[in-house]
């Protein structure tokens, strides 16, 4: 029942993750992301932690089209 819109809720939910090789995010019952929270973790912290592989999981077609705006 959270909107997860902002970058600031994207760098809490991501803190300590740089320590993992592999990072899952399950998007159940999440509706929608914003830009700006998709931007942070798909491009800009991506960018940052190249090694760490992240995967999101249980998608909408909302959420993922966020994402791969974020990650072009």
């Amino acid at each position: 029942g959270v909107d997860y819109v902002s970058r600031s809720q994207a760098r809490r939910i991501l803190a300590g993750l740089e320590k993992f090789n592999s990072v899952e995010l399950d998007f159940t019952n999440v509706a929608t992301i914003g830009q700006a929270f998709a931007d942070e973790i798909f491009r800009v912290w991506q960018t940052g932690h190249p090694n760490t592989v992240i995967a999101a999981m249980n998608c909408s077609e909302n959420i993922t089209f966020m994402i791969n705006r974020a990650k072009a």
